[in-house]
C-alpha cells in the first residue's frame, strides 16, 4: 500500500470504555443500518481529527464520548491523531499526534500520546502526509492564499450527504463561503500545477511588486515636486530678470541645481546688480504660451481618438476570446482523417464540414494573434501621447508662472516707483525660498536595480504560462478519467454517453452526444445523474492523485449511494424493497463500479455508509463491517454508555 488509509477509528467514554471501528485498507468497507445510529458521524470524526476548528459530531456522541482518535496507516508507517470532544461549541485546541511504526490505539483517552496545540498538530499531519512545508516558519504559520494545508484535503476525501446528489455543490465544503476561497486557491497545488515553493515565490513577488510600485509612486510624486520646484525657481528668476537682476533666463531644460545656483548667485549679489531687463521677455513668453496651448489641443484630440480605438479593440478582443474558448469544445474532433466529425463516416459532406471547422479554427487563431499584437502597440502609443501631454502641460505651467511673475513685478514697480525697492523685494523672496521651500525638495533617489532584478528572477520562477499549461493538462486528465467512469455508472439522458469537462475553477459541465450541447451542472437534472457525476469526479480526482503522487490520502468516505432510491432513509433497506426493477439494476451497477474502480486504483480505500444491504452481492456482504439496524440495537456509541462527567 503506497497511500494513507484509515485502519481504525476509536471513541472513548467514561470508565475506560472504547468503541472501535476497524477497516480493511486498500478495499471497500461498508457500514449499513438505520438512520440515527451515527453512521454519518464517521465523516465528522475523521474531519475533526484533521484539525477542524469546528466539532460537528452529533449531540449524542458529545454527551457520551469524551475523545476520538483516528489510526492512519501507510505500509509499515502509522499515524495516530486524537482529540478531546467538547460537550458543546467549537473544537478543543489540544490534540494528540504520534507517528511511527507498529503503533496501536490506546485503550483509554488518558493514554493518548503526543499532546500539542492544534496548529502544531496540523503541521505534523501535513508533514506526514507529504504536504510540503516552508523554510520560513513565520510565513508558514500564516493563512497564505494558495498555500495548501491539511484543512484543504477534506473536499477530496468526503462525499457527504449534502453533496453526493447536489446539482450545485461539486466538492465537500465548497458550499461554505469561508472554505470555498481556500479550496479554489489550493486546487492548482493538489492538481500538480504548482508547488508550495512557487506559491510562496508568488507571494514574495506580489510583495516586491507592491514595494516597487510604492517606490515608483514616491518617485513620481518627487518628480511632481521637482516640477513645482522648477516652476517656482523659474518664476523667481523671471521676476529677477524683470527688475534687472539677471541678464537672461536659463534654458527650459536647465536642471534644478542650475536654477538654484543662479538664484543663490542673485541672493549673494544683492540689489546692486546691473539693470539687465529685457523689455521683450514678456512678448517672447506670450508667444511660447500660445504655441503650447495649440499643441496641447492637438495632443488631447489624438488621445481621445486612441482611447476610442482601444475601447473598440477591447470589445473585439473579448469577442475573439469567447470564440476561442467555445472552439476548445471541438478540440476532441478528428478533422484530418477524412471522416465526418459528427457521424465518423467517410463522405464528401463530412469532409466539407471538417474543412469548414479547420478554416474557422485558423481564422480565430489568426484573430487571436492579431489582437495580441495590436493591443501592446496601442498601449505604447497611448503612453507616448500621455507623456507628451504631461511634458507640454508642465512647460505651460512654467511659462504661465513666469508671466505671472513679470506682471506682478511690473505692477509692484508701478506702485512703488522705485526699482531699488522692487529689487529688494525680489531678493527677499529668493532668500526665503532658498532657506525654506527649496530644502523640502532635497530628497535622495532610490536605486531600484536590485529590486527589479529580484522581481524578474521571481517572475521566471513563478512562470504563469507553465502553470496554466500544467493545470490544463491535469484538467484534461480528470475530464478523460471521469468520462470513462461515467460510462460504467447508471445515468439518464442527457448524461448518458456525455463527455465530462472538468475545470479547476472548480466547475464541471457535460457535452451531451446528440447535439454537442454544453450543459452546466444545474441543467443536467435527475438525482441519478448527479450521483453518477459526483462518483465519477471523486474517483477521477483520486486517480489523478495516485498518478502524480499528490499528498492526498487514498480515502473516499461516501455517504449513501442509495440516496436516489431510498430518499426517506429509515431502517436498513433491502434491494427488493425498491419499487422499480430498473432502480435495483442501477443500484447493483453502482456497487459494481465501487468495487471494480477501487480494485483498479492502487492504495485506494472506500468507506461506504449505507442504508442498503445488498445481500445479492457476495462481495458487498463480505465488505460489511457493521450492520447498525433497529433490530440489532447497534450504534456508533452504544446505548448503555453513561453520560460523560
Amino acid at each position: 500500500m503506497n497511500r494513507w488509509n484509515v485502519r481504525e477509528i476509536a471513541f472513548y467514554g467514561n470508565g475506560g470504555r472504547r468503541r472501535t471501528l476497524e477497516f480493511d485498507t486498500d478495499k471497500v468497507n461498508v457500514i449499513t443500518g438505520a438512520s440515527g445510529t451515527g453512521k454519518s458521524a464517521i465523516i465528522d470524526a475523521i474531519d475533526y481529527c484533521l484539525g477542524s476548528s469546528d466539532c460537528k459530531l452529533p449531540f449524542f456522541v458529545r454527551n457520551h464520548a469524551e475523545a476520538v482518535a483516528v489510526h492512519w496507516t501507510q505500509g509499515d508507517s502509522d499515524l495516530i491523531v486524537g482529540r478531546k470532544i467538547p460537550k458543546a461549541g467549537s473544537g478543543t485546541n489540544q490534540m494528540y499526534v504520534r507517528s511511527g511504526r507498529n503503533l496501536k490505539l490506546p485503550d483509554t483517552s488518558e493514554a493518548l500520546e503526543g499532546p500539542t496545540n492544534r496548529d502544531t498538530a496540523r503541521a505534523l499531519i501535513e508533514k506526514t502526509f507529504g504536504i510540503q512545508d516552508t523554510d520560513n516558519p513565520a510565513v508558514a504559520a500564516k493563512a497564505e492564499k494558495g498555500r495548501a494545508t491539511i484543512r484543504d484535503i477534506p473536499p477530496y476525501l468526503f462525499l457527504s450527504g449534502d453533496v453526493i446528489i447536489s446539482r450545485e455543490t461539486l466538492l465537500h465544503d465548497l458550499n461554505r463561503p469561508e472554505k470555498a476561497r481556500d479550496i479554489k486557491a489550493t486546487i492548482p497545488y493538489f492538481l500538480g500545477a504548482v508547488d508550495q515553493a512557487s506559491v510562496l515565490a508568488a507571494r514574495t513577488l506580489r510583495q516586491l511588486e507592491a514595494a516597487l510600485a510604492k517606490i515608483e509612486r514616491e518617485a513620481s510624486a518627487q518628480e511632481r515636486s521637482q516640477s513645482l520646484l522648477t516652476q517656482r525657481s523659474m518664476a523667481l528668476l523671471t521676476q529677477a530678470q524683470g527688475v534687472g537682476l539677471v541678464a537672461e533666463l536659463p534654458s527650459p531644460d536647465a536642471s534644478d541645481k542650475l536654477l538654484l545656483d543662479q538664484l543663490a548667485g542673485i541672493a549673494s549679489s544683492g540689489v546692486a546688480s546691473t539693470d539687465t531687463r529685457d523689455s521683450e521677455a514678456r512678448v517672447v513668453m506670450e508667444d511660447e504660451r500660445r504655441g503650447l496651448v495649440s499643441e496641447l489641443q492637438t495632443l488631447r484630440a489624438k488621445r481621445q481618438m486612441i482611447k476610442q480605438t482601444i475601447r473598440e479593440a477591447t470589445g473585439y478582443e473579448t469577442a475573439v476570446s469567447g470564440q476561442s474558448h467555445k472552439l476548445r469544445l471541438v478540440e476532441h474532433l478528428k478533422l484530418d482523417d477524412g471522416r465526418c466529425p459528427v457521424c465518423d463516416a467517410q463522405n464528401s459532406a463530412g469532409q466539407a464540414m471538417a474543412e469548414q471547422i479547420r478554416n474557422s479554427l485558423s481564422i480565430v487563431a489568426n484573430e487571436v494573434l492579431a489582437v495580441d499584437g495590436m493591443r501592446p502597440r496601442l498601449d505604447d502609443h497611448s503612453g507616448h501621447i500621455e507623456n507628451l501631454i504631461g511634458s507640454k502641460y508642465s512647460r505651460l505651467k512654467e511659462v504661465e508662472a513666469q508671466l505671472a511673475g513679470l506682471v506682478r513685478v511690473e505692477e509692484e514697480s508701478v506702485k512703488t516707483g522705485s526699482l531699488l525697492q522692487e529689487r529688494a523685494r525680489v531678493v527677499g523672496r529668493i532668500d526665503q525660498f532658498l532657506e525654506t521651500t527649496a530644502k523640502d525638495f532635497q530628497t535622495a533617489s532610490t536605486d531600484t536595480t536590485s529590486l527589479v532584478s529580484r522581481i524578474e528572477h521571481l517572475r521566471d520562477r513563478v512562470d504563469p504560462q507553465a502553470r496554466r499549461e500544467r493545470l490544463r493538462d491535469a484538467e484534461n486528465m480528470v475530464s478523460a478519467f471521469a468520462t470513462e467512469m461515467l460510462v460504467d455508472l447508471p445515468t439518464e439522458v442527457p448524461a448518458t454517453g456525455s463527455r465530462v469537462v472538468f475545470s479547476s475553477a472548480p466547475n464541471l459541465s457535460l457535452v451531451e452526444p446528440s447535439r454537442r450541447a454544453v450543459l452546466a451542472m444545474a441543467e443536467i437534472g435527475s438525482d441519478q445523474n448527479y450521483l453518477a457525476i459526483h462518483l465519477a469526479l471523486a474517483f477521477s480526482l483520486q486517480k489523478l492523485f495516485e498518478t502524480i503522487k499528490a499528498p492526498v490520502p487514498g480515502l473516499l468516505v461516501i455517504d449513501q449511494i442509495s440516496r436516489p432510491y431510498y430518499p426517506k432513509g429509515g431502517d436498513e433497506k433491502r434491494l427488493r424493497e425498491m419499487e422499480k426493477d430498473d432502480d435495483q439494476v442501477a443500484m447493483q451497477q453502482i456497487v459494481r463500479f465501487l468495487f471494480d474502480e477501487t480494485a483498479r486504483q492502487a492504495g485506494l480505500q472506500v468507506i461506504l455508509i449505507e442504508h442498503a444491504y445488498i445481500e445479492e452481492d457476495p462481495e458487498y456482504v463480505a465488505a460489511v463491517k457493521g450492520r447498525w439496524t433497529k433490530a440489532s440495537g447497534v450504534k456508533l456509541i452504544p446505548s448503555d454508555w453513561p453520560l460523560r462527567n
